[in-house]
């Protein structure tokens, strides 16, 4: 999504209505209902997609938003609900933290396409937890139907108390898993949720291809490709080029500048990653170079250091009130700092820090290769100084793990930045320049 900032109260009704215009809306992008559904980055022009996720993903949009009216049966929840669409088995989506994840299928019985579920899925202060299947197979025309059946399970089931305890996670507990499903299997068209062995993933095993060594995972972040870049689409001739837009932080200019790029090179689309980086597509060939030499191109590189590739970011003190610390400033000047002093392994696509300034996560640090979590530090003989909690090991894709936490109220500086280039080196293969 994007997220405004900096808005005057006079300007809000025209840039509300401009955004309606063109197919946006902030309905139900906070508070608890369900926020906007992901889908994969490069859709329709991947060549290793198994599934197009783009209408589907638009379908469930429709159901969220009901037109841009809003949908008053799923706009009450114990709490805010993620939906994802899976296209290939990189898995972009980060499924394994969704409420709901929908990964493609295909019927045993008549070969019809479908998805596979995972429920769940969440990060909070105190649990994280992975989507957990739901043993099921739903028809394509009624994965709608099926988002409504565990919405409204949720919604009238699920716990209403402490906000750390309100996502769907708890409600499975609560309820236990078997009541649950059964819940949701009445609850849908017919009153029959189909099992799981009714049909076949049509994921290809990405970790049978790139194991994992249990003993030496110091490569498992190697297995995802990386949409950062240059690269041929399905469609002969065009190609998409991955965009680093260091912690997700556009300026009105470069907002204008990308939109023009697009225009002129591309077929006028721009999209975003849920790695907070930008994608231009349909770009023929022999365009390539000169687009490379726009501007724009070269402040946001498809090439740019390992470690501010994988950069993660939340909002942070600047605009967050909950923030405890600065993120993106700090973020990029680690990151930065690093790329100029190490080396990584051949082959390595990516190393991903992701920061959060507060307890509530919203960088995802947990699922990390490196976290970062914004605390106070109390330093002798000092006021209070910026730090974090520091955090390591976490995975996505097929064989998710969660970040754990190596060192607590390390301040922001030398200190910091010794300890995480100590990790890289130790954990992630890295060497002295």
């Amino acid at each position: 999504n994007l997220q405004l900032r900096g808005i005057t109260l006079e300007d809000a009704p025209e840039i509300l209505s401009t955004l309606e215009s063109l197919g946006i809306t902030t309905l139900q992008s906070g508070m608890d209902n369900v926020r906007n559904v992901a889908g994969s980055p490069i859709a329709g022009i991947d060549p290793q997609e198994v599934y197009d996720t783009r209408a589907m993903c638009q379908a469930l949009t429709e159901y969220v938003t009901q037109g841009y009216d809003g949908n008053p049966a799923i706009s009450n929840l114990p709490r805010k609900f993620n939906i994802c669409v899976v296209g290939s088995a990189d898995m972009f989506e980060h499924p394994h933290i969704n409420d709901i994840a929908l990964v493609p299928a295909k019927s045993n019985d008549n070969g019809k396409l479908g998805f596979h579920v995972e429920v769940g899925g969440f990060l909070s202060p105190i649990r994280c937890a992975d989507a957990i299947p739901l043993d099921a197979f739903v028809d394509e025309g009624d994965a709608a139907a099926l988002c409504h059946a565990i919405l409204s399970t949720f919604r009238d089931y699920g716990v209403r108390g402490p906000r750390t305890k309100t996502r769907l996670m708890w409600c499975i507990d609560e309820m236990g898993y078997d009541n649950f499903r059964e819940e949701v299997a009445r609850r849908m068209p017919g009153g029959n949720l189909p099992r799981a062995s009714e049909a076949t993933t049509l994921l290809p095993d990405a970790i049978a291809h790139h194991p994992i060594d249990p003993i030496d995972e110091s490569h498992h972040h190697s297995t995802r490709r990386s949409v950062l870049g240059i690269h041929d689409q399905k469609q002969d001739g065009l190609q998409w080029a991955g965009l680093c837009v260091p912690t997700g932080s556009l300026e009105p200019g470069d907002m204008t500048a990308l939109a023009n790029i697009a225009d002129k090179f591309g077929s006028g689309e721009v999209r975003l990653t849920v790695d907070q980086n930008v994608i231009i597509p349909n770009i023929p060939k022999e365009k390539m170079d000169a687009f490379l030499e726009e501007p724009i191109v070269q402040k946001f590189t498809p090439f740019p250091g390992m470690l501010v590739a994988g950069l993660v970011s939340c909002t942070g003190a600047r605009w967050c009130p909950q923030a405890q610390i600065h993120t993106k400033s700090n973020a990029l000047e680690l990151a930065q700092r690093l790329d100029e002093q190490l080396s990584f392994p051949e082959g390595t696509n990516e190393v991903r820090m992701h920061w959060s300034g507060c307890p509530n996560v919203c960088g995802q640090s947990q699922v990390g290769d490196v976290g970062f979590i914004g605390t106070s530090v109390k330093v002798k003989g000092q006021d209070a100084v910026e730090g974090v909690n520091l955090l390591e090991g976490g995975r996505i894709g097929q064989a998710p793990a969660e970040a754990q936490l190596v060192d607590k109220k390390v301040p922001l500086g030398d200190e910091l930045e010794q300890k995480v280039k100590a990790i890289l080196m130790e954990k992630y293969g890295a060497v002295e320049k």
